[in-house]
């Protein structure tokens, strides 16, 4: 069972700090052992020339106005980031991503009905 995590105050900061220090020196004479936590580090959604945004749209076969609505955007960003005027938001990006991967899945999330 994972430790309590307290609020480290004015009023208990340096208990605290000597009680760390206690457990670091327990440590290094192997008293006592550490907590082993992994953490998946999520990379930031790729880039997309307005190439090939367009591309997924025509491999989708939905036009810019269906595409808006799965982004939640408006029909002129769509236009815009096809055209290269203005890049999409990491959100978008995210979920192009997603949908360039695996169209299916994606749309069978977002709508009652599978993509074909």
């Amino acid at each position: 069972m994972a430790a309590k995590k307290e609020k480290v105050t004015k009023d208990n900061f340096e208990d605290l700090l000597l009680k760390s220090a206690s457990e670091a020196v327990a440590y290094t004479k192997e008293e006592t052992t550490l907590a082993e936590r992994y953490v998946s580090l999520i990379e930031e959604p790729p880039e997309f020339s307005k190439t090939r945004i367009k591309k997924v749209r025509s491999k989708l076969g939905v036009s810019q106005a269906i595409f808006a609505k799965i982004f939640g955007e408006s029909l002129s960003a769509i236009q815009h980031w096809e055209q290269g005027r203005r890049n999409m938001p990491k959100p978008a990006r995210r979920l192009l991503d997603l949908i360039e991967k695996d169209p299916e899945t994606v749309f069978e999330l977002i709508t009652s009905k599978k993509a074909s």
